[in-house]
């Protein structure tokens, strides 16, 4: 009998020794766990502030293949808000620019390396931008609505006196400007192209129509008294 009750005594202890350690295993796996969940909440929260770092940086520093600008705001200023400096990567060139552009909404919207292009909202959907030129003898130009040319750095499109019907070619290298009829596009579009790409003699211009449709025109003979 004593042998017995001897055996139930160490069952008993083993059985609670085993749930001690399966207890221990338990809280130690849901320690594991819970720090793994923290690890990549920290890890998240870090990618999290490194992009939003990468986004705030791409609105003031800017690079094409021959230039670095960066863009910086002048504090407490209502005019010449900003100090835009455009510096050549051979270091031969640096130009920089006092810009009346609005406070604390401005950024560089992008830039090649014949210009870069400095942004701000004016109003409503309106958006204007200020082209700083790398030639430091060239003074700036503003446009409003404006819009680049993807494969054709020198020219640009832009509306005038909110005329959205009229799409004004605009080219940089002769100062020469078309006006292109456009008052079948979308009157939500404000004059901003889907695209617009120089093809052989053509700029072809995508857009959405007042009907929703997708257009595409071409403009063949009077691109050559623009470009």
């Amino acid at each position: 009998m004593k042998l017995y009750f001897t055996f139930l005594l160490v069952l008993f202890l083993s059985c609670q020794k085993s749930s001690k350690t399966e207890d221990t295993l338990s809280a130690q796996d849901n320690a594991t766990s819970q720090a793994n969940k923290d690890s990549t909440t920290q890890s998240m929260q870090q990618d999290i502030i490194e992009s939003e770092k990468r986004f705030l940086d791409s609105l003031y520093n800017r690079e094409s293949i021959k230039f670095i600008s960066v863009l910086e705001e002048i504090p407490n200023r209502d005019t010449d808000a900003y100090k835009l400096t455009i510096t050549s990567k051979d270091g031969k060139s640096k130009i920089v620019k006092i810009l009346d552009v609005r406070p604390k909404m401005s950024k560089i919207s992008y830039c090649n390396d014949l210009y870069t292009v400095v942004g701000f909202p004016c109003g409503g959907p309106c958006y204007s931008r200020v082209f700083v030129f790398t030639d430091k003898d060239r003074p700036t130009e503003q446009y409003s609505y404006s819009q680049e040319v993807k494969n054709n750095p020198n020219l640009i499109t832009h509306i005038q006196d909110e005329e959205f019907g009229k799409l004004i070619i605009h080219n940089f290298s002769n100062s020469k400007e078309l006006t292109v009829d456009i008052s079948d596009a979308n009157s939500q579009i404000y004059g901003q192209m889907d695209s617009m790409v120089v093809q052989k003699d053509n700029l072809v211009l995508y857009y959405l129509s007042g009907k929703n449709k997708n257009r595409v025109k071409k403009n063949k003979s009077e691109i050559h008294t623009v470009t």
